[in-house]
């Protein structure tokens, strides 16, 4: 699969360029005084962070617990209440979409994607549906993520009610090419996500930023990036959406008004992924190359008197063995 494919390639490509950071200079952003917000750079990180790691689903709540025992676990993401979560199991050429409850002790399949044909032959390769990239409604229980159901490539279905079938959203569908981490508004109307855009020569791809407004279909180029933008997040409070953006050997954590505007780089030489906001939208968490493996990082997010988003260093927040970070995190009170 692809899509798969390319987001391993990334991260490979990152650990392999960890000695060859160098500094650049950040971007600026435009102002907007309406969005201005400021945090105490010395506030702890508070809640529970779920992650994937050595194949299972671990949270961190100020200690590192393992969750699911399966070993074929990623992509988690909170519902709305706190209570439950979403994450994908991988099989043979295939995913599925399974829930659990916070005590590991009730899991659900949502989808069922393994082929009934023999494994092996040419039907079960045919048959093979893939479902990626989760993201939990933070107003409902609806669920949207990633798959080539019924198609070629991997575009964005909704599954609205636990275990309904699912509808696939036209829009996402435009530019013909993979879809990646879907994520939704604070509202739930409208999602954010990661797409491949071939260039006029039909020999350079690179990823930009779309939003989708799931009440109009209204589609809306976010940032675009030749190098490289990825792994989009909402803030939520709304007003902005955290991504990484690749320069050089370099991939940055980086922030854009929700409403579209210049986009603000907040780090610099760094190896990041997969960023996540605090529920009170004043940290953002990142998977961070450390040595061989991935710690888990964040810096503080204020907005200055002149609308300006900034960020504190980064510090460490937590370390655990395996970390996925072609995974996603999940952040919940």
């Amino acid at each position: 699969m692809r899509s798969k494919f390319d987001r391993a390639t990334r991260y490979s490509y990152m650990l392999a360029a960890v000695f060859l950071l160098s500094v650049l200079v950040a971007g600026c952003g435009t102002p907007d005084p309406s969005l201005t917000r400021s945090v105490s750079a010395g506030d702890k990180p508070q809640g529970r962070i779920l992650f994937a790691a050595n194949g299972n689903i671990s949270m961190w709540d100020g200690s590192v617990h393992q969750i699911t025992k399966v070993g074929d676990a990623s992509f988690p993401s909170w519902s709305s209440d706190g209570k439950r979560f979403v994450f994908v199991r991988t099989g043979d050429a295939f995913s599925d979409l399974y829930t659990d409850s916070v005590d590991g002790g009730q899991m659900s399949q949502l989808t069922h994607n393994q082929p009934t044909n023999q494994e092996g032959t040419q039907a079960y390769v045919d048959n093979a549906v893939w479902a990626l990239d989760p993201s939990w409604s933070p107003t409902a229980d609806t669920i949207a993520y990633v798959s080539d159901l019924q198609t070629a490539q991997n575009y964005i279905w909704l599954m609205q009610g636990l275990g309904n079938p699912p509808h696939q959203v036209p829009a996402s569908t435009v530019n013909g090419d993979n879809v990646e981490n879907p994520s939704f508004s604070p509202d739930g109307t409208k999602l954010v996500f990661t797409q491949r855009v071939t260039k006029v020569n039909d020999t350079q791809r690179s990823t930009g930023l779309w939003i989708v407004d799931l009440n109009t279909g209204k589609l809306t180029s976010l940032v675009t990036a030749d190098s490289g933008a990825y792994d989009a997040v909402w803030s939520p409070d709304g007003n902005w959406i955290a991504f990484i953006q690749r320069d050089g050997t370099n991939n940055d954590l980086w922030v854009v008004p929700a409403t579209g505007g210049q986009p603000t780089r907040l780090t610099q030489g760094k190896q990041l992924a997969s960023p996540v906001w605090s529920p009170e939208s004043s940290q953002i968490a990142f998977f961070e190359v450390d040595g061989e493996q991935f710690k888990v990082s964040y810096v503080g997010f204020s907005v200055d008197t002149t609308g300006k988003p900034t960020a504190t260093a980064s510090q460490k927040l937590f370390s655990a063995d395996g970390i996925d970070a072609t995974s996603s995190m999940s952040w919940s009170k």
